[in-house]
Formats: structure tokens, C-alpha cells, sequence
């Protein structure tokens, strides 16, 4: 019997049926309604066993979910095959990262748009109809939509959609398709709405034009503009913290294949994921392989930030051999709620495991809640190698203190522990940037400290857009000064010591 013909009252049962969440980082499945705020829409880029692109409409408290084989098209008529699969839950929207082999949809999953969407009608009907249309307000698709359902055909397991862009309408169409008082109302509410947008574009024009500050070589739109939740910092600040930083962040992610996060007119909760690079930006390719995001040189990354990057993520190898890592990082990522020091204990025991293992390593804040112990190695060992002993250490860590440590990604186990992510050690995966923003409440930094830094808690943002710069001047010294300068091998003494 097809799936189509057996939809479960409990929307997320087929989601959590084909889900392992022992097994998979993915989010459990649980209905969450939001108040009073606008409806999302997610699309993901997933390189599961075919690539797809997995379209999401927030709707009754989950996402109503499509996969969509050629992904959407932009271009007003290209219809495009979406294939009806199981709801998500809202959480999902986030979710980027690695789905391990043998589980449901196994893959590479990206955050490829993201924004709000506003249903034309009533969107249950519409549904419920086939015929569903809709405008996206996304950072790459932007305009009116429509689904519309195929006749089913013997043997479909899925209900199999049309995914059109279409014309958005004018202001006068809108207002000729409702004539009722209350309509007209919202139509020059709308209209007004245009003209004012139409007016900022036009403003934007001038200054690009004419009084746009000019920061090597790329001209900033909307300098003045306030970041929300920057802490007051304006779109300007971001791009001269990049300037004044470069010579710290550059040997970081010049010669490394790059993750980024984007967050279109400086919004932290419109943000998504982009891991290749697109079409006309700076990007390096490799055989049987899209072309990385590849930034060099300053201007590049200037220009990444007048686009609306905010974060800058690398692999753990560089180019031209990105199959052979030159890093390990230990990501410890503890529950929100854990005291700092408790994370500071957690610190003192990885230091103490990898000083027994002779292994010199760097440290790091992450600028959210964790720390990264960076450890150099020789660029000889493959991924499933390094992986292998990044695992060997997280449940070394587990196996000394199992009420503190934790190695698998579920979060409903990780209550007042320290998930130790040896994932961020798989190809493909990325971490943080040493001196990379992120795209949180205050614009805290990634920063490289020094152990004796850890006296104090320098999580969030301790370290941040405003405080970084003072920081690194007055400093008495780089505790990364010798990073670029360690080799390290991985001993059979110590693959024994691990088990790995």
C-alpha cells in the first residue's frame, strides 16, 4: 500500500518511524507551535544516495516537506518535479550536518534558502485542493509560487507535485482581483509597502553609486545599516573587523575549503548554510566535485560580507590535497545549562589526555557555549583514520568521566554533560574559524586563547565584535604562534593507548 494512502492522525509518526535518534543528529520528532510570528520555509541541499533538494513550508506546527530532484528554479514557468515525502518537525529548519551511513537518508545536508512565506489563500485548502500558491521571502528565491498535484498514477508511493515560479502580481492586479473595503485596505497598505521598498532600492543605487565607503576595493551598500542583535555594530563595523583582522583571519581560511553562513540584511533568524560555491564567486574545483568555496585574498572575504556572510567555517585540510587532513578538532559542546566550571573540568581532562598522548594541541572558544582543542598533524593519514582516532579520544574521554562526557549526538542524552564531536573530523565537515564572527546575539568571535585565559568564563560572547580587536593588540602573545609550524604524527603507541 503506498504511503500517500496511510498519512498517520500523528503527523511526525512516519518521520520518527524511519529515524534512529540514537544513531542520527537529526531532531526528534515533536510538534512545536510558534505564536503570532510569521511562517518559515527552509530548502536544503542533500547529497544523500541521489542529490536533491528538500523543500519545507512551516504549517500547523511542522514542515510540510518535498523532495525536489532538479531543485527549484527561479525562472518564471520552469516547473520542477517535488515528490510529497513525510512532515518534519520544525526544528529540522536548522539542521545541517552529517546523516551516518545506514540510517534514513544517509548524506551531506546543507542549509541552501531560508526565510518566511505567506500562503495566497487559505494554504489548508489549497493542500487539500492541489493547487497550493504562495510567495517566498527567502535570501535566493523571492516571489510567487505554486504547487499543484499531479494525477496520481498506479504504483506511486508519494503524492507528486509541480513546483512553479510564476509572475508575481502587481499592485493593480491585486487590487482589481479583491474589491471589497477591507481588501482595497490591504492593497494600499501593500502598495505603500512597494513604493517604500522600491524607494530603498533606489537609495541603495545612489549610494552605491556615489557616497558607498570603499573597503578593498568593494563598495558596501547599506554601510549604516544596524545589524539586529549586533550589540549596535552596523553592517561597516562587520566589514572593518574584517579589514583590521585579516592578518589573523586569512592564514585561517585562505588555502582551506570554506563552509559559510549567510544572514540576508543582517537578520540572525533568516540565516542558512552554503558549503559550494556559487556560480560567478570565487570558488576551486576538484575532480568528480562541485567547485569550493575558496577565499584567498581579502577582497574576497570583504565582498563575502557585503553579500551577508557572517561566519566563516573550514574543512580540516587544505588545498590542493583536501583528502588528506592536516588537523584534528575536538569539539566539546556542553548543555546549555552546565556551569563554567564544570566546561573548565572538561577542558582540564581532554588537556590531560592528549599532554599523555604527547599530542601538542590549541585552543580555542567557539563563540557559542563550547571549546575546540585543535591538535596539527601531518598531512599523511586519510579521513577514516583521523575520524577513527577522533572517536578513540571522545570515548577515552567518556569511559574516564561518564557523567561528565558524552560521544553520541542525541541531544535528549546530553542533560548537564559535554558532547565531545569527533565529527567535525569526517570529510566534508567543517568547524569554525579561528577570529570568524558569529552570527549570534552580540556578534561573538571564535578566539584562540591561551589555558590560563580559561580562569574566567570566555564563553558567548566574552570575545566579540567590539572586544576582539582591543583583545588581540594587547596581548602578550599569540597562543597560536606556533600552530602553522606543528607536525604531528599519530603513533602506534598512541592508537594503542586509545584503542583506535
Amino acid at each position: 500500500m503506498s504511503e500517500r494512502a496511510t498519512r498517520s492522525p500523528d503527523p511526525l509518526a512516519d518521520y520518527a518511524r524511519k529515524r534512529d535518534f540514537g544513531a542520527t543528529p537529526e531532531p526528534g520528532a515533536r510538534v512545536r507551535r510558534k505564536r503570532a510570528q510569521a511562517l518559515s520555509f527552509v530548502i536544503q541541499r542533500h547529497a544523500a544516495r541521489q542529490l536533491h533538494y528538500d523543500f519545507r513550508l512551516e504549517l500547523d506546527g511542522v514542515l510540510k516537506s518535498w523532495a525536489i530532484p532538479k531543485g527549484p528554479s527561479d525562472s518564471i514557468g520552469v516547473r520542477r518535479l517535488a515528490v510529497q515525502v513525510e512532515d518534519h518537525p520544525l526544528d529540522y529548519a536548522s539542521f545541517h550536518g552529517d546523516i551516518p551511513a545506514g540510517q534514513y537518508g544517509a548524506g551531506h545536508v546543507d542549509i541552501w534558502d531560508r526565510g518566511v512565506w505567506k500562503s495566497a489563500g487559505d494554504p489548508h485548502a489549497g493542500l487539500r485542493d492541489g493547487r497550493l500558491v504562495f510567495d517566498l521571502e527567502g535570501g535566493r528565491l523571492r516571489g510567487r509560487f505554486v504547487l499543484i498535484r499531479m494525477k496520481p498514477r498506479d504504483g506511486d508511493r508519494h503524492d507528486n507535485w509541480l513546483l512553479i515560479r510564476e509572475r508575481t502580481p502587481s499592485v493593480s492586479e491585486l487590487a482589481s482581483a479583491v474589491p471589497g473595503k477591507g481588501s482595497r485596505t490591504a492593497v494600499r497598505a501593500r502598495s505603500a509597502s512597494l513604493k517604500t521598498a522600491a524607494a530603498g532600492k533606489r537609495g541603495n543605487a545612489r549610494s552605491s553609486r556615489g557616497t558607498a565607503p570603499v573597503v578593498a576595493g568593494v563598495a558596501i551598500t547599506n554601510a549604516a545599516r544596524e545589524v539586529r542583535e549586533g550589540g549596535g555594530a552596523t553592517k561597516l563595523d562587520v566589514v572593518r573587523y574584517h579589514e583590521c583582522m585579516a592578518q589573523w583571519l586569512l592564514p585561517e581560511i585562505a588555502n582551506r575549503p570554506l563552509a559559510l553562513v549567510k544572514c540576508p540584511g543582517g537578520d540572525f533568524t533568516h540565516c542558512f548554510f552554503q558549503k559550494h560555491a556559487e556560480s560567478g564567486s570565487p570558488g576551486r574545483t576538484v575532480p568528480d566535485s562541485p567547485p569550493y568555496v575558496h577565499y584567498p585574498k581579502l577582497e574576497n572575504v570583504i565582498r563575502a560580507v557585503q553579500n551577508g556572510v557572517f561566519e566563516f567555517h573550514t574543512w580540516g585540510s587544505r588545498f590542493p590535497r583536501i583528502d588528506r587532513p592536516d588537523r584534528i578538532t575536538l569539539d566539546l559542546d556542553p548543555d546549555s545549562a552546565l556551569s563554567w566550571p564544570a566546561v573548565r573540568e572538561a577542558a582540564e581532562l581532554v588537556r590531560e589526555l592528549l599532554d599523555k598522548l604527547e599530542l601538542t594541541w590549541f585552543l580555542k572558544t567557539t563563540g557559542g557555549k563550547g571549546l575546540h582543542f585543535v591538535i596539527p598533524i601531518a598531512r599523511r593519514y586519510d579521513w577514516d583514520e583521523v575520524k577513527r582516532f577522533a572517536r578513540a579520544a571522545a570515548e577515552r574521554l567518556v569511559s574516564t568521566a561518564p557523567k561528565l562526557f558524552i560521544s553520541t549526538a542525541s541531544k535528549s542524552t546530553r542533560t548537564d554533560r559535554v558532547f565531545v564531536d569527533y565529527l567535525r573530523n569526517a570529510e566534508g565537515a567543517t568547524a569554525v574559524a579561528a577570529y570568524s564572527l558569529r552570527a549570534r546575539a552580540g556578534l561573538p568571535v571564535s578566539m584562540p586563547v591561551a589555558w590560563d585565559d580559561l580562569k574566567q568564563d570566555v564563553r558567548g560572547a566574552h570575545f566579540s565584535i567590539h572586544s576582539a580587536p582591543k583583545w588581540v593588540r594587547k596581548r602578550k602573545a599569540d597562543p597560536w604562534a606556533d600552530y602553522a609550524t606543528t607536525q604531528q604524527t599519530l603513533t602506534g603507541a598512541m592508537r594503542k593507548a586509545l584503542g583506535a
